[in-house]
């Protein structure tokens, strides 16, 4: 990215804690999943090189993007993770929940808690492991998000979350649990022996997430038949938009005519077939058609060039 992009989402991301009435802190553990020593980096140190990374930023972005400027439908995808999420909470149960990259997921686990929050329903905690490889910082992002200390064993870490969670009303969203490649995965074992009856938990990852759990226990490795077995016995499994809920959504979002034609892959001429949607078929290549379709109609901003480029 830019050193202006990056400005500007900065000045979103200020105007987003604001608005929140959160402080830094309550907004970067309860809206990001990050750290308050994190956020104040983010904002005040984020122009300097190496300070905050790449993960950092699409975390922000994916928040910004889905609470601000960028409408939502209730497509099927979206109701599904919205059911998964109030089945976990009502029956304190571990429901894994499966789906491509870009077919909603973290979208639609954000707009639930979001929701809860805005009714002041029970309190949802999200937590997102992208980028996370190892059980430590798997259970230690977990820590982050309640916000109590992350140090310890594993085992000790286990126990603070358990102790943390008891007798609240609540619920855990693990998003990006595919992050855990194979046998990492099974420390959920631990957390979800530890929760029973305390906490509903959705598990969600692409589905890598279950084949890899599913191979292990094929093949008889060590823990994985148990933690298949502490899971819920019904997965909720995302699929590809249809051509149906693309089109209400870029028509939400404010397409129509030529433009809501273009990117539906209703134009025959070739230099606009590479606007269509199909051609990055998820949700989130919906949305960035809707992007790329906007810039490509909007009238374009000369240039001075220098004669000669130092």
């Amino acid at each position: 990215m830019q050193t202006n992009e990056k400005a500007q989402i900065i000045e979103q991301l200020r105007l987003s804690i604001k608005d929140s009435g959160l402080s830094n802190n309550k907004f970067a553990v309860e809206r990001l999943g990050i750290t308050g020593g994190m956020i104040s980096q983010v904002l005040n140190d984020w122009q300097k090189k190496g300070i905050v990374g790449e993960n950092t930023w699409n975390i922000i972005i994916k928040y910004l993007n889905n609470t601000e400027g960028y409408k939502l439908i209730p497509t099927e995808n979206f109701k599904k993770v919205c059911e998964a999420s109030q089945k976990a909470y009502e029956n304190k149960v571990f429901i894994p929940l499966t789906g491509e990259r870009g077919y909603g997921k973290t979208a639609g686990l954000e707009w639930f808690k979001r929701y809860q929050e805005s009714n002041k329903g029970y309190k949802v905690f999200y937590v997102n492991c992208e980028g996370i490889t190892t059980r430590k910082q798997f259970l230690s992002a977990i820590c982050t998000v309640l916000n109590i200390p992350n140090d310890g064993t594993i085992k000790q870490q286990v126990y603070k979350i358990k102790q943390a969670l008891t007798g609240k009303d609540c619920l855990l969203l693990i998003d990006e649990v595919s992050s855990l490649q194979d046998y990492r995965v099974t420390v959920i074992k631990d957390l979800m022996t530890a929760l029973k009856g305390i906490c509903g938990i959705v598990f969600a990852g692409t589905p890598y997430f279950m084949m890899n759990l599913i191979k292990g226990a094929n093949k008889n490795k060590h823990l994985f038949s148990e933690t298949l077995d502490r899971l819920f016995f019904l997965t909720y499994e995302l699929t590809a938009p249809n051509d149906s809920e693309a089109e209400q959504i870029l028509k939400v979002n404010g397409l129509s005519g030529e433009a809501l034609d273009i990117v539906m892959g209703r134009n025959n001429k070739p230099a606009m077939k590479r606007f269509a949607w199909h051609n990055k078929p998820t949700f989130r290549g919906i949305s960035d058609c809707l992007v790329a379709i906007r810039i490509a109609l909007c009238s374009s901003v000369s240039i001075n060039y220098p004669s000669v480029i130092a």
